[in-house]
Order: structure tokens, then C-alpha cells, then sequence
């Protein structure tokens, strides 16, 4: 599963690894043993808004991962462009920007363990 780039949209970003999305089959004792491992790798992030400031409008998030894990932020802008911020590995409130005079419309996190 690692290198495995996962997209989630902004209205369900409570994500996190399990054992059944991993798609293993395993005795119970394992897989209390897995879902530990699982645990150590995910994102968890706050619900998104929009808003703006001044001329330009903005996707906001906030985002906690663990272990190894790497997460951007996405907006989808009204003039077609996508606008990506970061590589981070902890928590943090992160804000991105449409170019001025045009709309966010859609917001999502990225993720990669």
C-alpha cells in the first residue's frame, strides 16, 4: 500500500486506515496486530470551508498525520487550474488560494504513506 496516492473530497476527510480497506484476511490476534500497524499511518483532517480574502477565494483544512504519512491540499479553480500546497507530516491549518478573480470550487486532500 505505500507510494499508494489516495484522494479524498473535502465534505468526508475524517480518514483513516483500517483493516477491511486494506483488504486482509487474517485470524483475530493478527488482526488486532495489523489494525495496530494500520493506525501508525493516516490523515485526519477537520471538515473544509471556503471563503475569501479580498479578491481571491480560498479552500481551508486542518490535518493531523501519523507515522509516515504525506498530505497536500487541492482546490479546484473556476479558470480550470488546480492549485496544490505542501508535503506535510503533521498537523497544521492550511489555506489555498484560487488566482484573483476567480472561484474555488472544489477542495480535497491527498495522501501518500
Amino acid at each position: 500500500m505505500n507510494n499508494r496516492i489516495r484522494n479524498r473530497i473535502a465534505g468526508s476527510l475524517a480518514v483513516a486506515a483500517t483493516v477491511a480497506a486494506l483488504g486482509l484476511a487474517a485470524a483475530p490476534a493478527a488482526q488486532a496486530q495489523t489494525a495496530a500497524q494500520a493506525s501508525l499511518q493516516s490523515v485526519n483532517c477537520s471538515t473544509g470551508t471556503f471563503g475569501t480574502s479580498g479578491n481571491q477565494q480560498y479552500f481551508n483544512i486542518s490535518c493531523s498525520a501519523t507515522g509516515t504519512t504525506k498530505w497536500w491540499v487541492n482546490v479546484s479553480c473556476s479558470d480550470g487550474s488546480t492549485r496544490t500546497v505542501g508535503l506535510y507530516t503533521t498537523f497544521l491549518n492550511v489555506r489555498v488560494f484560487c488566482p484573483p478573480n476567480t472561484n474555488a470550487l472544489r477542495g480535497w486532500v491527498s495522501y501518500t504513506n
